[in-house]
């Protein structure tokens, strides 16, 4: 048995050794120490990264098994994912659901199909030159998009590049509305053939309710220095500096190719409706595209998400688009409506978008001037 042979199995046990430590240093370094789920993926993630170096040494083709970690929110996938990226040493992507979409769709327009079809094009210069993809916050709502992910999971195992996705979705649970949730089956069953699936399900979610010490969560200073205003009355603006823009600063924006109707659009400031952002035809690629040059939102005459109205529910998928986008950008977001303006509901028969956990743990950030408060507020003022 010849030396190499000797030190191939040792030197992987090792990698795989220095990752978990390296993740649990991380871990610590932020104030908290891994649960049994993260531990788990953490080893998993660790494993992976052992393969994809030991790959690279030793010349295999063999592909490593990609990697899809879900759970609730919260739970710690998007820092696991970013701390073992930052670890491990080879040829790598991290790429966005909500970006990744707006580059494949501006990437069919850029390239020329002459060479096999322009979406095939896209997804090839996603793959160009790298060892392994990682995917965050996947979830699939569209079947177009889900289109997109069964040609990108054909053409990474083509090229034999494993993929870290993190969801908070099991992978039978991805595009959930039934009339075409049976399309998107053969890709589903894809996903379980082509990747381990690990749960991270721990019993706390970190973005809203960290433990004593810990700050998984910190970052999106921006994001988190918004509001959600409620009933929105002029002095509760006032004493955050927002004035109610008047008819004359009305403007017309294309960030694509749907016209938006918005109140006011000072320089890094977007003040818009919630109907008109939300109500029409606006996609995620027109909020990605707005958010490049605004860096305080305000929507208003949010509706509550008590009232339940069926034709809202279209409304309430983009609304969660919104957030998504202005949270991964760390945009400043401020929520204005008469209230009551609670996300936490399970009512039955709610027409708020099936991934409102993440929605609301999102907007759990955000601080509150609610109704009470103003009335107390003007009440002291008077006395």
């Amino acid at each position: 048995m010849t030396p190499a042979l000797i030190r191939g199995p040792r030197a992987s046990q090792d990698t795989v050794r220095a990752l978990v430590e390296g993740l649990a240093h991380d871990a610590g370094r932020s104030g908290f120490e891994l649960e049994p789920s993260q531990r788990q993926a953490a080893r998993r993630l660790a494993t992976l990264g052992a393969q994809v170096t030991g790959r690279r040494r030793t010349l295999s083709r063999k592909t490593p098994r990609s990697l899809y970690l879900h759970g609730p929110v919260g739970r710690g996938k998007t820092w696991l994912m970013d701390s073992f990226y930052g670890r491990l040493d080879a040829r790598k992507r991290r790429v966005h659901f909500h970006d990744f979409f707006r580059k494949l769709h501006s990437g069919t327009h850029g390239f020329d199909a002459g060479n096999g079809t322009a979406i095939q094009q896209s997804v090839d210069a996603l793959l160009a030159d790298i060892d392994v993809l990682f995917f965050d916050e996947f979830h699939v709502h569209d079947v177009g998009d889900g289109m997109f992910m069964a040609r990108l999971l054909r053409s990474a195992a083509q090229r034999r590049i494993p993929l870290v996705v993190t969801s908070n979705y099991a992978p039978d649970d991805l595009l959930p509305n039934p009339l075409w949730h049976e399309h998107f089956l053969p890709t589903i069953e894809a996903i379980k053939e082509m990747m381990d699936i690990v749960e991270i399900n721990g019993p706390s979610d970190f973005r809203r309710f960290p433990a004593a010490g810990t700050s998984p969560s910190a970052g999106f200073e921006a994001f988190r220095s918004g509001r959600i205003v409620s009933p929105g009355t002029a002095r509760q603006l006032g004493r955050l500096g927002l004035f109610r823009p008047q008819p004359a600063q009305s403007r017309v924006l294309s960030p694509t190719t749907q016209p938006i109707v918005v109140k006011n659009s000072d320089p890094d400031l977007l003040w818009v409706a919630f109907g008109e952002l939300c109500g029409g035809l606006t996609s995620t690629s027109d909020f990605l595209a707005l958010a490049e040059t605004f860096k305080t939102w305000i929507i208003d005459d949010v509706p509550s998400p008590a009232d339940g109205d069926p034709a809202s529910a279209p409304a309430w998928q983009r609304f969660s688009n919104v957030v998504d986008v202005l949270y991964d950008q760390d945009i400043t977001l401020f929520l204005i409506g008469a209230g009551p303006l609670d996300w936490d509901l399970e009512a039955p028969g709610s027409v708020l978008p099936v991934d409102l956990a993440r929605i609301a743990s999102r907007l759990s950030l955000l601080g509150r001037s609610d109704a009470d408060e103003a009335l107390a507020r003007e009440g002291a003022a008077g006395s």
